[in-house]
C-alpha cells in the first residue's frame, strides 16, 4: 500500500486540503470507482443490489485519505448520497461520521422526479452553509451535484473545492485530482 500511496499524489494545480481547516469552503466529492450495476430493483439500504465500491475504488480512497491526513485533516463533517457507492467512499475517507444527506442523491426515477430531485440538490446548494475555521465539511456525491452547478463532474474519486453563496451555483476555487 505504501507504494501505491506514493505513487499517486495529489498534482502540483490540486488545491491544498489543509485550507479546508480555515473554514467559509467545501469540498465536493464525487465517489470512486464502483464495479457492477444497479439492480431495476435497487434498494438503498441494500447495496447488493447497487454498484460498490472495490479493489480500485478502495484504493482510490485510501489515497485520498491519506492527502487529507497529509494535510492535517483528522476529522471532517462528512455528508453523503445514500447510494452505497457514495457512502462506502465517506466512509473509506476515515474523517467521522458520515451522515445521509437526500439532497445528494444519484438520480433515479424510483426515488422521485427529476424535476423534483434536481430542486432539492438546487435547495441544499442554495442553503449550504460556509463552515467555520476548524470545522472541514465534505460532501460526497455523483455527476448529476457537479452538473447543476454547471461544471464537468471529475473522474470517480475527484472533486471541486466550493465557495457558498447563497445561490445553487457555489463558486468553484479548486481542484482535487482524482488518485489512478
Amino acid at each position: 500500500m505504501a507504494g501505491l500511496l506514493a505513487a499517486t499524489p495529489a498534482l502540483a494545480g490540486d488545491f491544498d486540503l489543509s485550507k479546508l481547516n480555515d473554514g467559509g469552503i467545501v469540498l465536493l466529492l464525487r465517489h470512486v470507482k464502483a464495479g457492477g450495476v444497479d439492480s431495476d430493483d435497487f434498494d438503498l439500504k441494500d447495496c447488493r443490489t447497487q454498484r460498490e465500491v472495490g479493489g480500485p475504488g478502495r484504493a482510490q480512497a485510501a489515497v485520498l485519505a491519506q492527502r487529507f491526513k497529509v494535510a492535517g485533516i483528522s476529522a471532517a463533517r462528512v455528508l453523503t448520497s445514500q447510494w452505497c457507492r457514495a457512502r462506502q467512499t465517506a466512509e473509506l475517507l476515515g474523517l467521522g461520521p458520515v451522515t445521509d444527506e437526500p439532497a445528494l442523491n444519484y438520480y433515479h426515477w424510483k426515488l422521485g422526479s427529476e424535476a423534483a430531485m434536481t430542486e432539492a440538490l438546487k435547495r441544499f446548494f442554495i442553503d449550504l452553509k460556509a463552515p467555520t475555521p476548524g470545522a472541514p465539511l465534505v460532501l460526497v456525491s455523483h455527476t448529476t451535484a457537479f452538473g447543476l452547478i454547471g461544471v464537468d463532474a471529475p473522474q470517480s474519486g475527484g472533486g471541486l473545492v466550493l465557495r457558498p453563496n447563497g445561490t445553487a451555483t457555489p463558486e468553484v476555487v479548486g481542484v482535487i485530482s482524482a488518485p489512478e
